[in-house]
């Protein structure tokens, strides 16, 4: 006792004199729910309702089957598309080809209008004269991503520059003072780089 212990004889004593816990009664409801719970754990395991291992297996594959499907379905229309767009592009280029041979013959016949005519309206002037959101070498660089395509685009913007102010130049010369002669070399000469520049450009597909 005096090591602060109970004896086993006043355990013995109060076990038996102390009053039984009381069962516990569960409503005759929380029982019913109880019993609803634990069937619903257990019948769909013994039902073999599980969903087995190579099922879930089996549907993600189908998942990522199909959006690899769905990628590859939405990329070949991109790529349809980017093929048609430079296709585009290239008849283009190809049309302002054609439209500067006429011109060195013009400008022998000194018809500087008609020859500016060409130079600055679409498709030509589309190359240098109405803005770089209308040149079809520049969309052509964007798309195929070609730092020499935007290089070529500068070089036949330059030429077709040049040779539309050696025109203009033309149509003033017999107003000015002096002898002053047309220049029917030089607006060829840039008309030739033109040509060569495009011919580069078309050539690069």
């Amino acid at each position: 006792a005096g090591s602060g212990r109970l004896s086993l004889p006043l355990l013995t004593h109060l076990h038996h004199t102390s009053p039984p816990h009381p069962p516990i009664h569960l409503p005759g409801e929380q029982r019913m729910s109880r019993l609803v719970f634990v069937i619903g754990c257990i019948l769909p395991a013994a039902m073999g309702l599980a969903t087995p291992q190579h099922s879930l297996c089996n549907r993600r594959s189908a998942v990522i089957g199909g959006f690899c499907a769905a990628a590859f379905g939405f990329y070949s229309p991109l790529a349809a598309l980017a093929k048609d767009d430079e296709q585009t592009l290239l008849a283009e280029i190809k049309a302002v080809r054609i439209a500067l041979e006429p011109l060195p013959e013009l400008l022998d016949q000194e018809k500087w209008d008609a020859v500016r005519s060409v130079l600055k309206l679409p498709p030509v002037g589309n190359l240098w004269n109405l803005g770089d959101s209308k040149n079809m070498i520049r969309k052509l660089a964007d798309l195929r991503d070609d730092v020499e395509l935007f290089e070529l685009a500068d070089d036949v913007a330059g030429a077709l520059q040049l040779a539309d102010q050696y025109t203009y130049d033309n149509n003033f010369i017999y107003f000015q003072p002096g002898n002053g002669k047309v220049k029917i070399k030089e607006p060829k000469q840039q008309l030739k780089i033109a040509q060569q520049k495009l011919d580069e450009v078309l050539s690069s597909q």
